[in-house]
């Protein structure tokens, strides 16, 4: 079966997505933001990293009249989103995967333990900023 970028676009809109973008790998691969500590799609996985889907889930504008980054019913409303935003990727997954494309979801706060900075640098085996830019997400896709 063949996709084109806009059914997979519709698709993913059609589970929910607020936003959807798709970057290349390659131009990922070949223009990592830090070239000595690179966060590609080939990290992640060399067989299947032609094409990184990028999603969005709008956060609840309510959250942001809470005072204090660490109140609790901000912490909630914004966990219940990222669940949200998860089952949206799970399910477009199994789309992708039911049309003869293997897929992977990528967290977004995933990162490697071995290679954990205990001075706060740590970072995942992909840049989702700038999947995202590169997907067109940098304004709204």
């Amino acid at each position: 079966m063949s996709l084109t970028a806009d059914a997979v676009k519709a698709k993913a809109r059609a589970l929910g997505a607020d936003l959807v973008g798709i970057a290349h790998g390659g131009v990922l691969d070949r223009h990592p933001p830090d070239p000595a500590r690179p966060q590609t799609p080939t990290r992640i996985t060399p067989d299947d990293s032609k094409s990184v889907i990028v999603l969005g889930r709008r956060l609840l504008t309510g959250i942001n009249r809470l005072r204090g980054h660490d109140d609790r019913h901000k912490q909630y409303s914004t966990e219940l989103v990222l669940t949200d935003l998860e089952e949206i990727e799970l399910k477009l997954v199994y789309f992708l995967e039911d049309a003869g494309f293997p897929s992977i979801t990528v967290p977004p706060v995933h990162f490697d333990p071995r290679h954990y900075d205990a001075k706060g640098d740590t970072r995942g085996p992909l840049s989702l900023s700038h999947a995202a830019v590169e997907a067109g997400c940098s304004a709204r896709c």
